[in-house]
């Protein structure tokens, strides 16, 4: 009987002191952190850049596109914060899809819209946006001769 107390006393111990030991984070892994959160934002910065170059529209609506994928993003990482079961995440993400864009839905065409959304969930692609580019020179530059 002793050997059990000791034994449920050791165990409840040790489970304290490991749960003490995760919950507290070094000074190293609080700066990994920090570096982490500073990238991921330079990248997002940077991402939606590249993004916005390639938009057609006015100088004002890519003022408000832009406005609108911070805070998007923004939201999007306090939903993955609150460790949510993954389907009300993804309910929380689609509800967030529907109302966050509408005042940029108002302004802008629904071809560029598709492409706001296509960015927003990470679809869009700087590569395949830069070969259209080109296939549209290409075929501006084969007109002009034609024509000449």
């Amino acid at each position: 009987m002793k050997t059990i107390y000791i034994t449920l006393f050791c165990c409840f111990a040790l489970t304290g002191y490991s749960f003490s030991q995760q919950s507290e984070l070094s000074d190293s892994e609080k700066n990994k952190i920090e570096r982490y959160e500073e990238d991921v934002k330079r990248y997002q910065l940077e991402y939606i850049s590249d993004f916005m170059a390639t938009l057609d529209v006015d100088d004002f609506q890519k003022e408000i596109i832009t406005q609108a994928l911070n805070s998007y993003f923004e939201e999007l990482v306090k939903i993955n914060k609150l460790r949510l079961k993954h389907y009300e995440r993804e309910t929380q993400i689609y509800n967030l899809d529907k109302r966050h864009f509408a005042d940029v839905k108002a302004i802008v065409t629904e071809d560029v819209m598709l492409k706001i959304m296509d960015a927003a969930k990470g679809n869009w692609n700087k590569k395949e946006e830069e070969k259209k580019k080109k296939k549209k020179k290409k075929k501006k530059k084969k007109r002009r001769k034609k024509d000449n």
